[in-house]
């Protein structure tokens, strides 16, 4: 017979050393069109578990952080939120680690996966309180003496693309959608001229300022998903496929943009010129 006091639970073995969690900060946008009062994004967004959990083909636990309402479709409003919403003014903690936004392109049937965003060009299409963001205004927040026109994420896209289709049960990154009966997604080289561009530029250049080679940032775009509830089911497969394999890719090969010259303790940016996108999305 066991003593008094004696524990008839078994002794548990030692916990296992891991991969340290990482925390992703995830951003959708609202309504902007009479047509789509629902954005897809938002709904994408707003249902994200909040801790997806190491696994043996995901190795590192993530701690999924949304912000907490939909992002106006307004210029200004994106300028002044922006440096709130990223650190080191969040005082979100641990701060994140990676930036995912998520944006609607209401004309499109697959999910791409942007490459960067142009500094310029935003004063064609009005946002929802009828305002632009012509170049001048853009001048002054972002000197073309200290800003390139153009940012790229710093995450190698390519090797994010490839983990994003093997998550998504693709038999190689060559795969298409057409025969493999997976989700639809691609990269793209620019997110466009509207609301969606110029969050991403603005993301992109607030990292710039602080450290110019690692801009951890990531932008999906995902087509209407409001037909259906197989529609919105598939658009949230994809957003957890993509976060694993962004958290994955950072932690086996970095973020940092190997276009970055250091000279003499300075970075110099070479400008990467990338497609034009004039297509409304936001």
């Amino acid at each position: 017979m066991r003593a008094i006091g004696e524990s008839y639970a078994a002794r548990q073995p030692p916990g296992e050393e891991g991969e340290k969690p990482v925390t992703v900060l995830v951003t959708g946008f609202g309504p902007f069109l009479l047509r789509l009062p629902r954005n897809s994004s938002w709904e994408i967004a707003s249902t994200l578990p909040a801790l997806i959990p190491s696994s043996p083909t995901n190795p590192t636990p993530i701690h999924i952080h949304v912000h907490h309402e939909a992002i106006r479709v307004a210029y200004n409003n994106v300028a002044e939120l922006v440096p709130k919403l990223l650190p080191p003014a969040n005082l979100l903690r641990p701060e994140p680690d990676v930036i995912l936004h998520i944006g609607l392109a209401a004309g499109r049937k697959f999910f791409t996966l942007e490459q960067g965003a142009h500094g310029r060009g935003y004063g064609f299409i009005p946002d929802v309180d009828g305002e632009r963001f012509p170049d001048t205004a853009a001048e002054k927040r972002f000197p073309a003496s200290k800003y390139p026109t153009v940012l790229k994420t710093s995450f190698d896209t390519s090797d994010v693309l490839a983990r994003w289709k093997a998550n998504l049960g693709y038999s190689s990154v060559e795969g298409t959608a057409e025969y493999e009966d997976t989700p639809d997604v691609r990269l793209s080289p620019d997110a466009g001229n509207f609301l969606c561009g110029f969050t991403y530029y603005n993301s992109l250049a607030h990292y710039y300022s602080i450290k110019e080679d690692e801009r951890p940032v990531a932008f999906m775009h995902c087509p209407d998903l409001t037909q259906s509830e197989d529609d919105q089911r598939e658009g949230w497969d994809v957003a957890v496929a993509l976060i694993k394999a962004l958290v994955e890719s950072k932690r086996k090969n970095g973020a940092v943009d190997p276009t970055i010259v250091h000279d003499q303790g300075r970075n110099e940016a070479r400008d990467v010129q990338v497609d034009d996108t004039t297509t409304q999305l936001g």
